[in-house]
């Protein structure tokens, strides 16, 4: 199972479970961003307060222009760590062309009018173990 807020971009996600995204960004006039071949997105989870703990890093380079940039997580990927029985919450961050002219299109930022720091929060969710 999962589940991605529209407004906060909050994902939650059932450890072991496919997770597909689907990312979108704007230019500075705010007309839609179109992805070019050859641009690559990476979604990166880390411990929450824990920048340096990366947990989950996945590269994704566009093959067509597009206003879209679909990023498919596997079960493998949603694997972090042992079997957990409560959820567990880290950040996650989107970032356009890391290597070569980096811009984070989804990531922590702050609120314009309250100064409030906004996480990207990803939830991790408790699988059900295998019978033994």
């Amino acid at each position: 199972m999962y589940r991605i807020d529209p407004i906060t971009k909050a994902i939650e996600v059932t450890r072991g479970d496919i997770l597909p995204l689907s990312i979108s960004t704007t230019n500075k006039d705010g007309s839609p961003y179109t992805f070019q071949v050859g641009d690559v997105i990476r979604f990166k989870v880390f411990e929450k307060k824990g920048c340096d703990c990366v947990v989950i890093q996945k590269d994704t380079i566009i093959e067509t222009p597009s206003t879209f940039a679909n990023i498919d997580l596997t079960s493998e990927d949603t694997k972090i760590g042992e079997l957990i029985n409560k959820h567990v919450d880290y950040w996650y961050e989107v970032e356009l062309n890391p290597d070569t002219v980096p811009q984070t299109i989804i990531g922590y930022e702050i609120d314009k009018v309250t100064r409030k720091p906004l996480e990207k929060i990803f939830t991790l969710l408790p699988e059900g173990g295998d019978k033994k």
